[in-house]
């Protein structure tokens, strides 16, 4: 685990596991940019979530993955309505605190909201990094585990261009533009690479609101 990485999951452990707001000093800031689209800019913003979590809020995280200084982390976010919803985070450190956020949030299109994350949870870092972007980024080819997809709208969805890509070892993940229906949408999708060739894939789907709570955008 890298140095951002461990970063990373201790301050989510702390803040969403324990709600613990005194992770914020601790490991926000002291600028943070935001690009959710529940969450306006800067600390203030993430206080203020902290201060306003349902009583049953409870965070999962599943699996973690870091480039460089970016981490993602996917889970599941419980409290928010009847089931849990699936969340991809993206973190970006510097100088050994967080300091800009993008996510997406949607449920899962199963019964089962864990069927949207199971699966492995520990990238193989033997694996060549740069050798599974080249194999994400091409694209599937034949047979793989498909995971029931976390869908934030009914319909067809397209992918467009590709804004993030972070590989660590065999797992791949790439966020971008993309349309569900007719209706902007950002496009999460991890890969898991194995034997040359895209093994396994869990996709997120979650609509980008008219109006954002900042000016920072999505990506």
């Amino acid at each position: 685990m890298t140095t951002a990485q461990q970063t990373v999951v201790t301050a989510v452990a702390r803040l969403f596991g324990e709600k613990d707001a005194s992770a914020i000093d601790d490991f926000f800031g002291p600028v943070y940019v935001q690009h959710s689209a529940l969450g306006v800019d800067g600390l203030d913003g993430i206080r203020g979530l902290m201060a306003n979590l349902p009583p049953a809020f409870h965070y999962e995280l599943v699996r973690s993955i870091a480039e460089g200084d970016l981490v993602v982390t996917h889970g599941l976010y419980s409290g928010y309505g009847p089931a849990p919803v699936v969340g991809f985070d993206v973190w970006r450190v510097a100088d050994g605190r967080i300091v800009e956020h993008w996510d997406a949030l949607a449920p899962s299109s199963s019964a089962d909201p864990r069927a949207a994350v199971d699966g492995p949870v520990v990238a193989d870092i033997a694996v060549d990094s740069e050798e599974s972007r080249r194999i994400a980024l091409a694209g599937p080819t034949g047979d793989l585990v498909e995971h029931a997809p976390a869908l934030g709208a009914a319909g067809p969805y397209s992918r467009g261009t590709v804004h993030q890509v972070i590989a660590d070892g065999d797992l791949v993940f790439t966020r971008g533009e993309g349309t569900a229906g007719d209706a902007p949408a950002i496009v999460n999708d991890l890969w898991r690479v194995a034997d040359g060739r895209v093994a396994e894939h869990w996709t997120l789907i979650s609509l980008i609101p008219a109006q954002l709570p900042h000016g920072n955008g999505v990506f």
